[in-house]
């Protein structure tokens, strides 16, 4: 992983409220740095919106990112929307970082 994991939370909780960052939709957030170094969050499909804005903005940087729709069981139903970061190609994207 390229980028320090507390400044990216800070990013994503700025990019899922902008108005206010501390009410963040931004869910279990979970840092791996031992094995296969990634960071994982999820957003609630009611917030799909904010995933779709996070996506764009992970898009836009090229980042080596994964997205997984997860369901209620025995449903079709979506539950939440989990990303998986692995690392972050864009030096815009990176400095940004480092100023936060």
């Amino acid at each position: 992983m390229n980028f320090d994991p507390e400044k990216f939370k800070k990013l994503l909780n700025s990019a899922s409220n902008p108005s206010n960052p501390k009410d963040t939709k931004i869910k279990n957030y979970y840092v791996n740095q031992e094995y296969q170094e990634f960071v994982s969050f999820d957003i609630d499909f009611e917030n799909v919106d904010v995933a779709l804005r996070i996506a764009g903005l992970f898009g836009k940087h090229a980042t080596n990112f994964t997205i997984t729709t997860l369901h209620f069981p025995d449903t079709n139903k979506i539950d939440y929307i989990q990303f998986i970061v692995f690392k972050i190609n864009d030096p815009e994207l990176l400095a940004i970082l480092d100023q936060i």
